[in-house]
Protein backbone atom coordinates (compact mmCIF):
# COMPACT_ATOMS: atom_id res chain seq x y z
CA UNK A 1 0.00 0.00 0.00
CA UNK A 2 1.27 3.63 -0.94
CA UNK A 3 0.42 6.36 1.17
CA UNK A 4 -0.09 9.56 -0.66
CA UNK A 5 2.80 11.10 2.28
CA UNK A 6 5.02 8.59 0.30
CA UNK A 7 5.06 10.45 -2.62
CA UNK A 8 6.94 13.49 -0.82
CA UNK A 9 9.63 11.00 -0.13
CA UNK A 10 9.66 9.59 -3.58
CA UNK A 11 9.97 13.35 -4.64
CA UNK A 12 13.06 13.98 -2.73
CA UNK A 13 14.70 11.13 -3.61
CA UNK A 14 14.35 7.58 -5.24
CA UNK A 15 16.39 6.14 -2.61
CA UNK A 16 15.19 8.05 -0.02
CA UNK A 17 11.54 6.01 -0.22
CA UNK A 18 13.29 2.91 -1.27
CA UNK A 19 15.13 3.02 2.37
CA UNK A 20 11.70 3.93 3.62
CA UNK A 21 10.03 1.54 2.44
CA UNK A 22 12.89 -1.72 3.07
CA UNK A 23 14.53 -0.50 5.41
CA UNK A 24 12.95 2.56 7.68
CA UNK A 25 14.33 4.98 9.96
CA UNK A 26 11.79 6.54 12.74
CA UNK A 27 13.65 10.17 14.23
CA UNK A 28 13.21 11.76 17.28
CA UNK A 29 11.34 15.17 16.39
CA UNK A 30 12.96 18.19 17.72
CA UNK A 31 9.17 19.47 18.67
CA UNK A 32 7.08 18.39 21.14
CA UNK A 33 3.39 18.02 20.12
CA UNK A 34 1.68 18.71 23.27
CA UNK A 35 -1.47 18.45 22.13
CA UNK A 36 -3.69 16.64 19.67
CA UNK A 37 -3.84 18.85 16.37
CA UNK A 38 -6.74 17.45 15.14
CA UNK A 39 -8.90 17.76 18.85
CA UNK A 40 -7.97 21.34 18.45
CA UNK A 41 -9.22 21.73 15.23
CA UNK A 42 -12.43 20.19 15.98
CA UNK A 43 -12.65 22.36 18.85
CA UNK A 44 -12.08 25.19 16.86
CA UNK A 45 -14.70 24.37 14.01
CA UNK A 46 -17.16 23.47 17.02
CA UNK A 47 -17.53 19.62 15.77
CA UNK A 48 -19.10 17.05 18.06
CA UNK A 49 -20.65 14.64 16.07
CA UNK A 50 -18.56 13.15 13.38
CA UNK A 51 -17.35 10.11 12.19
CA UNK A 52 -13.82 9.71 13.49
CA UNK A 53 -11.20 6.87 11.12
CA UNK A 54 -9.09 4.53 12.40
CA UNK A 55 -5.29 3.49 11.15
CA UNK A 56 -6.10 0.12 9.74
CA UNK A 57 -9.45 0.75 8.55
CA UNK A 58 -11.10 -0.99 5.83
CA UNK A 59 -11.02 0.73 2.14
CA UNK A 60 -15.00 0.40 2.76
CA UNK A 61 -15.29 1.96 5.92
CA UNK A 62 -15.09 5.72 5.25
CA UNK A 63 -17.27 5.41 1.69
CA UNK A 64 -20.11 4.01 4.30
CA UNK A 65 -19.73 7.01 6.62
CA UNK A 66 -19.91 9.21 3.63
CA UNK A 67 -24.25 7.87 3.45
CA UNK A 68 -24.01 8.06 7.26
CA UNK A 69 -22.32 11.22 8.67
CA UNK A 70 -22.40 14.97 7.59
CA UNK A 71 -18.71 15.18 8.67
CA UNK A 72 -15.70 12.95 9.19
CA UNK A 73 -12.87 13.32 10.80
CA UNK A 74 -9.33 11.57 9.55
CA UNK A 75 -11.22 9.54 6.90
CA UNK A 76 -9.34 7.00 5.17
CA UNK A 77 -9.99 6.38 1.43
CA UNK A 78 -8.43 3.91 -1.05
CA UNK A 79 -7.84 4.14 -4.86
CA UNK A 80 -6.36 0.68 -6.52
CA UNK A 81 -3.14 0.80 -4.04
CA UNK A 82 -3.20 4.27 -2.68
CA UNK A 83 -4.17 5.40 0.46
CA UNK A 84 -5.31 8.74 1.62
CA UNK A 85 -6.27 9.97 4.81
CA UNK A 86 -8.70 13.31 4.33
CA UNK A 87 -8.49 15.10 8.32
CA UNK A 88 -11.74 16.56 8.23
CA UNK A 89 -14.35 17.29 5.75
CA UNK A 90 -17.82 18.38 6.14
CA UNK A 91 -20.78 17.83 3.65
CA UNK A 92 -22.04 20.99 1.80
CA UNK A 93 -25.04 21.01 -0.67
CA UNK A 94 -22.87 21.35 -3.77
CA UNK A 95 -19.70 19.09 -1.77
CA UNK A 96 -17.63 18.83 0.91
CA UNK A 97 -15.37 21.43 2.51
CA UNK A 98 -12.26 20.23 3.64
CA UNK A 99 -9.81 21.40 6.15
CA UNK A 100 -5.79 20.76 6.04
CA UNK A 101 -4.56 21.18 9.64
CA UNK A 102 -0.82 22.10 9.81
CA UNK A 103 1.02 22.29 12.99
CA UNK A 104 3.04 25.19 11.92
CA UNK A 105 2.72 28.54 11.54
CA UNK A 106 3.48 29.15 8.24
CA UNK A 107 2.60 25.72 5.45
CA UNK A 108 4.25 26.97 2.41
CA UNK A 109 3.21 27.51 -0.88
CA UNK A 110 4.79 23.84 -2.02
CA UNK A 111 1.70 22.18 0.24
CA UNK A 112 -0.40 22.85 -3.07
CA UNK A 113 0.66 19.90 -4.64
CA UNK A 114 0.21 17.89 -1.67
CA UNK A 115 -3.68 18.54 -1.50
CA UNK A 116 -4.05 18.85 -5.05
CA UNK A 117 -3.03 15.11 -5.34
CA UNK A 118 -5.49 14.26 -2.12
CA UNK A 119 -8.71 16.27 -4.64
CA UNK A 120 -7.51 14.14 -7.71
CA UNK A 121 -8.08 10.36 -5.44
CA UNK A 122 -11.81 12.22 -4.19
CA UNK A 123 -12.01 12.96 -7.78
CA UNK A 124 -11.39 9.10 -8.79
CA UNK A 125 -13.48 7.89 -6.41
CA UNK A 126 -16.39 10.32 -7.32
CA UNK A 127 -16.36 12.33 -3.97
CA UNK A 128 -17.01 16.16 -4.53
CA UNK A 129 -15.36 19.02 -3.48
CA UNK A 130 -16.59 22.29 -2.76
CA UNK A 131 -13.65 24.36 -1.26
CA UNK A 132 -10.72 23.68 0.28
CA UNK A 133 -9.11 25.19 3.50
CA UNK A 134 -6.22 25.65 5.38
CA UNK A 135 -5.88 25.62 9.22
CA UNK A 136 -2.44 26.71 11.04
CA UNK A 137 -0.97 27.85 13.65
CA UNK A 138 -0.73 31.70 14.54
CA UNK A 139 2.16 32.59 15.10
CA UNK A 140 1.44 36.29 16.87
CA UNK A 141 -1.16 33.94 19.70
CA UNK A 142 0.39 34.01 23.09
CA UNK A 143 -1.02 32.14 25.05
CA UNK A 144 -3.15 33.37 28.44
CA UNK A 145 -4.11 31.15 31.13
CA UNK A 146 -6.37 28.86 29.15
CA UNK A 147 -5.80 27.69 25.60
CA UNK A 148 -7.77 29.92 23.67
CA UNK A 149 -8.09 27.80 20.14
CA UNK A 150 -9.77 30.59 18.28
CA UNK A 151 -6.90 32.37 18.52
CA UNK A 152 -4.24 29.53 18.39
CA UNK A 153 -5.78 28.79 14.41
CA UNK A 154 -5.64 30.27 11.32
CA UNK A 155 -7.97 29.18 8.82
CA UNK A 156 -7.43 30.55 5.27
CA UNK A 157 -7.09 29.61 1.72
CA UNK A 158 -4.11 30.94 1.31
CA UNK A 159 -0.60 29.31 1.66
CA UNK A 160 2.56 31.42 2.26
CA UNK A 161 5.85 31.81 0.27
CA UNK A 162 9.42 31.58 0.90
CA UNK A 163 8.98 34.96 3.01
CA UNK A 164 6.08 33.43 5.24
CA UNK A 165 3.76 35.83 3.38
CA UNK A 166 -0.11 35.38 1.70
CA UNK A 167 0.74 36.04 -1.53
CA UNK A 168 -1.73 34.06 -3.67
CA UNK A 169 -4.86 31.95 -2.96
CA UNK A 170 -5.36 28.18 -2.69
CA UNK A 171 -7.64 27.75 -5.29
CA UNK A 172 -5.13 29.50 -7.89
CA UNK A 173 -2.15 27.37 -6.29
CA UNK A 174 -4.10 24.43 -7.40
CA UNK A 175 -4.91 25.01 -10.68
CA UNK A 176 -1.04 25.05 -11.03
CA UNK A 177 -0.76 21.93 -9.72
CA UNK A 178 -2.46 19.38 -12.50
CA UNK A 179 0.08 16.26 -13.46
CA UNK A 180 -0.47 12.52 -13.90
CA UNK A 181 -0.21 11.70 -10.61
CA UNK A 182 -0.92 7.90 -12.09
CA UNK A 183 2.33 8.23 -13.76
CA UNK A 184 4.46 8.95 -10.56
CA UNK A 185 2.69 6.06 -8.54
CA UNK A 186 3.82 3.65 -11.15
CA UNK A 187 7.34 5.21 -11.12
CA UNK A 188 6.85 4.53 -6.96
CA UNK A 189 6.01 0.87 -7.71
CA UNK A 190 8.83 0.23 -10.14
CA UNK A 191 11.56 1.69 -7.54
CA UNK A 192 9.68 -0.45 -4.11
CA UNK A 193 10.12 -3.16 -5.96
CA UNK A 194 13.74 -3.15 -6.59
CA UNK A 195 16.17 -5.42 -4.38
CA UNK A 196 18.93 -2.61 -4.54
CA UNK A 197 18.56 0.73 -4.88
CA UNK A 198 22.05 2.74 -4.99
CA UNK A 199 21.91 6.81 -3.75
CA UNK A 200 23.64 10.01 -5.61
CA UNK A 201 24.53 12.49 -3.86
CA UNK A 202 22.80 15.46 -4.47
CA UNK A 203 21.71 18.95 -2.66
CA UNK A 204 18.39 17.00 -1.34
CA UNK A 205 21.34 14.80 1.08
CA UNK A 206 22.61 17.91 3.29
CA UNK A 207 19.37 20.35 2.43
CA UNK A 208 18.56 21.75 5.63
CA UNK A 209 19.61 18.62 7.53
CA UNK A 210 21.41 15.60 6.66
CA UNK A 211 19.08 12.84 5.48
CA UNK A 212 18.31 10.65 7.84
CA UNK A 213 19.82 7.64 5.43
CA UNK A 214 22.91 9.36 4.33
CA UNK A 215 25.10 7.24 6.13
CA UNK A 216 23.63 4.19 4.52
CA UNK A 217 23.85 5.51 1.55
CA UNK A 218 27.66 7.07 1.28
CA UNK A 219 30.70 5.34 2.54
CA UNK A 220 32.05 8.23 5.22
CA UNK A 221 34.65 10.34 3.37
CA UNK A 222 38.32 10.55 4.37
CA UNK A 223 38.70 13.21 6.91
CA UNK A 224 40.56 15.63 4.45
CA UNK A 225 37.95 15.01 1.70
CA UNK A 226 36.90 17.86 -0.58
CA UNK A 227 33.22 16.71 0.40
CA UNK A 228 33.85 18.05 3.78
CA UNK A 229 34.02 21.59 2.55
CA UNK A 230 31.60 23.87 3.99
CA UNK A 231 29.15 26.01 2.30
CA UNK A 232 30.17 25.23 -1.30
CA UNK A 233 27.60 24.99 -3.99
CA UNK A 234 30.28 22.91 -6.04
CA UNK A 235 31.97 20.37 -3.68
CA UNK A 236 30.13 17.88 -5.15
CA UNK A 237 30.63 18.88 -8.93
CA UNK A 238 34.93 19.08 -7.92
CA UNK A 239 34.72 15.53 -6.36
CA UNK A 240 32.83 13.96 -9.54
CA UNK A 241 36.48 15.73 -11.39
CA UNK A 242 38.64 14.09 -9.52
CA UNK A 243 39.34 16.45 -6.80
CA UNK A 244 39.75 14.31 -3.90
CA UNK A 245 41.07 16.07 -0.89
CA UNK A 246 40.38 19.94 0.05
CA UNK A 247 43.92 21.09 -1.21
CA UNK A 248 42.78 20.03 -5.19
CA UNK A 249 40.23 22.04 -4.68
CA UNK A 250 39.29 24.11 -7.98
CA UNK A 251 39.74 28.01 -7.02
CA UNK A 252 37.26 29.24 -10.13
CA UNK A 253 34.33 27.33 -8.15
CA UNK A 254 35.46 28.05 -4.57
CA UNK A 255 33.31 30.59 -2.97
CA UNK A 256 36.14 31.96 -1.11
CA UNK A 257 35.18 32.32 2.61
CA UNK A 258 37.89 32.31 5.39
CA UNK A 259 36.14 28.94 6.70
CA UNK A 260 36.91 27.31 3.45
CA UNK A 261 40.60 28.59 3.17
CA UNK A 262 41.22 27.15 7.04
CA UNK A 263 40.04 23.94 5.38
CA UNK A 264 42.60 24.15 2.41
CA UNK A 265 45.34 25.22 4.63
CA UNK A 266 45.05 22.58 7.40
CA UNK A 267 45.21 20.17 4.52
CA UNK A 268 47.96 21.56 2.97
CA UNK A 269 49.95 22.13 6.32
CA UNK A 270 49.72 18.54 7.68
CA UNK A 271 45.90 18.56 9.60
CA UNK A 272 45.85 21.98 11.50
CA UNK A 273 45.29 25.81 10.67
CA UNK A 274 45.42 28.44 13.34
CA UNK A 275 45.87 32.42 12.50
CA UNK A 276 47.80 32.46 16.33
CA UNK A 277 47.63 36.12 15.93
CA UNK A 278 44.26 36.36 15.74
CA UNK A 279 43.12 33.70 17.94
CA UNK A 280 45.83 35.53 20.47
CA UNK A 281 43.67 38.95 19.92
CA UNK A 282 40.31 37.18 20.68
CA UNK A 283 41.55 35.59 23.47
CA UNK A 284 43.02 38.47 25.51
CA UNK A 285 40.34 40.88 24.05
CA UNK A 286 36.69 38.93 25.27
CA UNK A 287 37.71 37.40 28.28
CA UNK A 288 37.43 38.99 32.12
CA UNK A 289 38.11 36.36 34.94
CA UNK A 290 35.92 35.25 36.85
CA UNK A 291 35.34 33.59 33.55
CA UNK A 292 32.11 31.44 33.94
CA UNK A 293 30.71 28.42 31.11
CA UNK A 294 27.36 28.18 30.64
CA UNK A 295 24.83 26.38 28.89
CA UNK A 296 21.25 25.43 28.68
CA UNK A 297 18.98 22.50 27.91
CA UNK A 298 15.21 23.14 26.73
CA UNK A 299 11.86 21.55 25.41
CA UNK A 300 10.09 22.86 22.29
CA UNK A 301 6.61 23.23 22.59
CA UNK A 302 4.36 23.22 19.09
CA UNK A 303 1.33 24.48 20.89
CA UNK A 304 1.91 26.46 23.84
CA UNK A 305 1.51 24.89 27.05
CA UNK A 306 2.01 27.58 29.64
CA UNK A 307 0.57 31.78 30.19
CA UNK A 308 2.99 34.01 27.58
CA UNK A 309 4.32 31.50 25.84
CA UNK A 310 3.44 31.59 21.55
CA UNK A 311 3.44 28.66 19.21
CA UNK A 312 6.89 27.11 19.15
CA UNK A 313 8.68 28.64 22.20
CA UNK A 314 11.03 26.88 24.59
CA UNK A 315 11.35 26.03 28.36
CA UNK A 316 14.13 26.05 29.73
CA UNK A 317 14.74 23.46 32.07
CA UNK A 318 18.13 22.76 33.29
CA UNK A 319 21.59 24.77 33.15
CA UNK A 320 25.17 23.95 33.82
CA UNK A 321 27.24 26.52 35.27
CA UNK A 322 31.92 26.40 35.42
CA UNK A 323 32.84 28.84 36.99
CA UNK A 324 36.53 29.79 36.89
CA UNK A 325 37.75 32.79 39.41
CA UNK A 326 40.94 33.19 37.79
CA UNK A 327 42.95 31.66 34.74
CA UNK A 328 44.03 28.33 35.71
CA UNK A 329 42.16 28.14 39.04
CA UNK A 330 39.41 25.22 40.26
CA UNK A 331 36.21 24.97 38.69
CA UNK A 332 33.47 25.58 41.07
CA UNK A 333 29.90 23.80 39.38
CA UNK A 334 26.57 24.82 39.77
CA UNK A 335 23.51 23.21 38.41
CA UNK A 336 19.91 23.61 38.18
CA UNK A 337 16.73 21.40 36.72
CA UNK A 338 13.46 21.00 37.03
CA UNK A 339 10.14 20.12 35.93
CA UNK A 340 6.69 21.76 34.81
CA UNK A 341 6.68 25.33 34.63
CA UNK A 342 10.27 26.28 35.98
CA UNK A 343 11.03 29.63 33.77
CA UNK A 344 10.57 32.14 37.00
CA UNK A 345 12.62 29.42 39.45
CA UNK A 346 15.36 29.05 36.39
CA UNK A 347 15.81 32.69 36.26
CA UNK A 348 16.34 33.48 40.22
CA UNK A 349 19.06 30.30 40.64
CA UNK A 350 20.77 31.80 37.40
CA UNK A 351 20.99 35.42 38.38
CA UNK A 352 21.98 33.97 41.90
CA UNK A 353 24.55 31.58 40.41
CA UNK A 354 26.29 33.73 38.35
CA UNK A 355 28.97 35.74 39.39
CA UNK A 356 28.06 39.63 39.20
CA UNK A 357 30.78 40.39 36.80
CA UNK A 358 33.24 38.80 34.37
CA UNK A 359 32.99 36.91 30.59
CA UNK A 360 30.74 34.19 30.37
CA UNK A 361 31.03 31.55 28.03
CA UNK A 362 28.76 30.14 25.83
CA UNK A 363 28.74 28.25 22.53
CA UNK A 364 26.83 29.90 19.51
CA UNK A 365 25.30 31.95 22.10
CA UNK A 366 23.08 33.79 19.38
CA UNK A 367 20.83 31.06 18.07
CA UNK A 368 21.12 29.51 22.41
CA UNK A 369 22.22 30.92 25.65
CA UNK A 370 21.53 34.57 24.27
CA UNK A 371 18.38 33.82 22.41
CA UNK A 372 16.75 31.87 25.10
CA UNK A 373 17.40 34.75 27.73
CA UNK A 374 15.82 37.43 25.64
CA UNK A 375 12.64 35.44 25.22
CA UNK A 376 12.52 35.08 28.75
CA UNK A 377 12.79 38.93 29.22
CA UNK A 378 10.14 38.98 27.13
CA UNK A 379 7.76 36.68 29.07
CA UNK A 380 8.89 38.28 32.64
CA UNK A 381 10.06 42.05 31.99
CA UNK A 382 10.37 42.23 35.58
CA UNK A 383 13.75 40.43 34.93
CA UNK A 384 14.01 41.93 31.45
CA UNK A 385 17.20 44.54 32.67
CA UNK A 386 19.08 41.65 34.94
CA UNK A 387 19.04 39.14 31.59
CA UNK A 388 20.37 41.64 28.93
CA UNK A 389 22.67 42.29 31.47
CA UNK A 390 23.82 39.02 31.01
CA UNK A 391 23.45 39.03 27.56
CA UNK A 392 25.76 41.54 27.37
CA UNK A 393 28.67 39.50 29.11
CA UNK A 394 28.61 36.60 26.95
CA UNK A 395 31.44 35.58 24.78
CA UNK A 396 30.31 32.90 22.14
CA UNK A 397 33.74 30.13 21.68
CA UNK A 398 32.44 28.87 18.67
CA UNK A 399 33.80 32.46 17.15
CA UNK A 400 37.05 30.77 16.27
CA UNK A 401 35.99 28.03 14.60
CA UNK A 402 32.92 29.76 12.32
CA UNK A 403 35.19 32.58 11.29
CA UNK A 404 38.16 29.82 10.07
CA UNK A 405 40.61 31.42 13.04
CA UNK A 406 41.24 27.49 13.71
CA UNK A 407 40.75 24.14 11.66
CA UNK A 408 41.83 20.84 12.28
CA UNK A 409 41.35 18.18 9.74
CA UNK A 410 39.25 15.60 12.23
CA UNK A 411 36.73 18.29 12.47
CA UNK A 412 35.56 17.21 8.81
CA UNK A 413 33.63 20.05 8.23
CA UNK A 414 32.04 20.59 11.67
CA UNK A 415 32.77 22.05 14.86
CA UNK A 416 29.96 21.69 17.28
CA UNK A 417 31.55 20.67 20.97
CA UNK A 418 31.01 17.05 20.07
CA UNK A 419 33.54 17.42 17.71
CA UNK A 420 35.89 19.72 19.27
CA UNK A 421 36.57 17.63 22.56
CA UNK A 422 37.56 14.59 20.80
CA UNK A 423 39.78 17.22 18.87
CA UNK A 424 41.04 18.80 21.98
CA UNK A 425 41.09 15.80 24.50
CA UNK A 426 40.31 12.15 24.54
CA UNK A 427 37.25 12.17 25.78
CA UNK A 428 33.35 11.51 23.88
CA UNK A 429 30.20 12.44 24.33
CA UNK A 430 29.34 8.56 23.93
CA UNK A 431 30.84 7.78 27.59
CA UNK A 432 27.87 9.25 29.11
CA UNK A 433 24.42 7.48 29.55
CA UNK A 434 22.85 10.32 27.99
CA UNK A 435 25.27 11.48 24.78
CA UNK A 436 22.67 13.60 22.78
CA UNK A 437 20.33 16.60 23.25
CA UNK A 438 17.39 14.89 22.14
CA UNK A 439 18.07 12.17 24.22
CA UNK A 440 18.32 14.61 27.55
CA UNK A 441 15.05 16.02 26.41
CA UNK A 442 13.22 13.45 25.73
CA UNK A 443 14.59 12.08 29.71
CA UNK A 444 13.23 15.12 31.07
CA UNK A 445 9.82 14.44 29.52
CA UNK A 446 10.07 11.27 31.05
CA UNK A 447 10.97 12.85 35.05
CA UNK A 448 7.50 13.78 35.96
CA UNK A 449 5.94 10.43 35.39
CA UNK A 450 8.72 8.32 37.40
CA UNK A 451 9.09 7.11 40.87
CA UNK A 452 11.73 9.06 43.44
CA UNK A 453 14.43 6.75 42.75
CA UNK A 454 13.96 6.39 39.13
CA UNK A 455 14.03 10.04 38.57
CA UNK A 456 17.24 10.46 40.92
CA UNK A 457 19.33 8.31 38.76
CA UNK A 458 17.30 10.06 35.66
CA UNK A 459 18.51 13.47 36.93
CA UNK A 460 22.24 12.52 37.28
CA UNK A 461 22.71 11.17 33.87
CA UNK A 462 21.00 15.21 32.58
CA UNK A 463 23.35 16.32 35.26
CA UNK A 464 26.35 14.97 33.49
CA UNK A 465 25.41 15.68 29.82
CA UNK A 466 24.53 18.89 30.56
CA UNK A 467 28.20 19.71 32.84
CA UNK A 468 30.00 18.19 30.41
CA UNK A 469 28.80 20.63 27.78
CA UNK A 470 30.40 23.50 30.05
CA UNK A 471 33.29 21.07 30.97
CA UNK A 472 33.90 20.97 27.12
CA UNK A 473 34.13 24.66 26.95
CA UNK A 474 36.62 25.05 29.57
CA UNK A 475 38.63 21.91 27.61
CA UNK A 476 38.48 24.08 24.23
CA UNK A 477 39.20 27.57 25.86
CA UNK A 478 42.16 26.05 27.81
CA UNK A 479 43.41 23.99 24.26
CA UNK A 480 43.32 27.34 22.39
CA UNK A 481 45.37 29.65 25.10
CA UNK A 482 47.87 26.91 25.26
CA UNK A 483 48.28 26.56 21.53
CA UNK A 484 48.76 30.16 21.52
CA UNK A 485 51.04 30.00 24.34
CA UNK A 486 53.54 27.28 22.98
CA UNK A 487 52.57 26.75 19.40
CA UNK A 488 51.58 23.11 20.01
CA UNK A 489 48.27 21.38 20.10
CA UNK A 490 48.37 18.62 22.77
CA UNK A 491 45.17 16.78 24.01
CA UNK A 492 43.78 16.87 27.55
CA UNK A 493 43.26 13.59 29.41
CA UNK A 494 40.19 13.43 31.08
CA UNK A 495 39.70 11.39 34.13
CA UNK A 496 35.89 12.67 35.03
CA UNK A 497 33.76 15.24 35.10
CA UNK A 498 32.49 17.74 38.07
CA UNK A 499 28.93 17.92 38.58
CA UNK A 500 28.73 18.58 42.19
CA UNK A 501 27.01 21.65 42.65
Amino acid sequence: MIHLSDVKKFERCATFYWRHVHEPIYPKPFVYYNEDLIELVKKRLRITDCFEGKRGDAKEVALAALKEHKVLVNARFVYEDLRIKIPIMIKQAQGYVLYFPYANCYPKESEAQYIKDHLTVLKWLGIPVSAVYVIHLNAAYIREEELCVDALLCINDCLYNAHNRMQHTLDSLLEKCARDLQAVLLAMRHVAALSEQKGERGKNCTRGAKCLYFDRCFQKPQANSILHLVNSAHKGRMEQQGRKTLKEVDLSLLEGNRLQYAQIMADQEGGLFYDRYALSSWLKGSIVYPLSYLDFEWETYAYPPYSGMKPYDVLCFQYSLHIEETKGAPLLHKQFIKEKDCRISFIEKLLADLPKEGSIMVFNMEGAEKLRLKQLAEQYPQYREQLHAVCDRMVDLALPFVSGNFYHIDMEGFYSLKKLVTIFSDFSYEELEISYGLDAVQAWRMLQELDEQTQAVLKEQLYAYCAMDTYAMWIVYHSLLSLVETGCLHKMHIASVNTDA
